[in-house]
């Protein structure tokens, strides 16, 4: 998909509206250099540079609905988060270090031809093609993995951090040694529970109450709200990490 009238077709016949904001989101992914995805959040961010006023409930949304019809296709490597990229048949693929999240990408057609024959073999038609190589990178072997301690922290994400010479810039902690940040909305049975920073907590109490089913735990500093709230609950909170599963119900 290369135009914006093949994007206005397509989402026209499926029966959604080609809006200004799924403009912006297709022309950012058009425009994305080549090896780098991003997530909702840094879609977000973007969008608001442009001086586009969207929440991030409503980008998640979109990118939900352009990767259902695979205008965008999910990454999945080796962070919890989801990432995004134009939907093409690709001949790159990568190679992650479940340790410590490092992404390096490879070209090889081969892997392409040999999924098209074995496709067409089955009388099928192919639209997508991702091969993912889970590796452990030499630090974590030398540090004796898979037994190295929860605080160790592998010294070749340290310096791509600091260099930001990688051609991913997502590269992340290990959410089970990572310190969650003070502001984060996350799940939790039927409540979406806002974690909110103890001084803040009385600048946002009046539109807090206006939501239906509101409850202020002031001992751990969090707001809980009704899962159906969400939409309200997520412009109100413009910011905050939010845990991903909060958009699948």
């Amino acid at each position: 998909m290369d135009n914006f009238k093949t994007l206005k077709t397509k989402l026209n016949a499926q029966g959604y509206r080609f809006t200004p904001q799924r403009q912006l989101i297709f022309e950012i992914f058009q425009t994305l250099p080549k090896g780098h995805h991003l997530n909702a959040e840094s879609v977000h961010s973007l969008l608001l540079e442009c001086g586009s006023a969207i929440s991030l409930s409503t980008v998640y949304r979109i990118l939900k609905i352009m990767t259902k019809m695979g205008i965008i296709r999910e990454v999945e490597l080796a962070q919890a988060q989801k990432h995004y990229e134009l939907n093409t048949i690709s001949t790159h693929h990568h190679i992650v270090c479940v340790q410590c999240h490092q992404i390096i990408e490879f070209e090889n057609n081969s892997i392409v031809q040999q999924g098209l024959k074995q496709v067409e073999t089955m009388g099928l038609q192919l639209i997508d093609c991702k091969f993912t190589l889970q590796t452990i990178c030499p630090e974590a072997l030398q540090r004796g993995w898979p037994t190295i301690s929860s605080n160790w922290i592998c010294p070749r994400f340290i310096k791509a951090d600091k260099t930001k010479n990688s051609t991913h810039q997502q590269l992340d902690l290990n959410p089970d040694i990572k310190e969650k940040p003070e502001r984060r909305i996350d799940l939790k049975g039927k409540y979406i529970v806002v974690h909110t920073p103890k001084d803040e907590i009385d600048n946002c109490q009046h539109q807090a109450k206006l939501i239906t089913g509101w409850r202020l735990s002031r001992a751990d500093k969090s707001w809980h709200f009704p899962l159906e709230q969400a939409s309200e609950v997520l412009n109100l909170f413009p910011g905050y990490e939010i845990e991903p599963k909060i958009f699948d119900h």
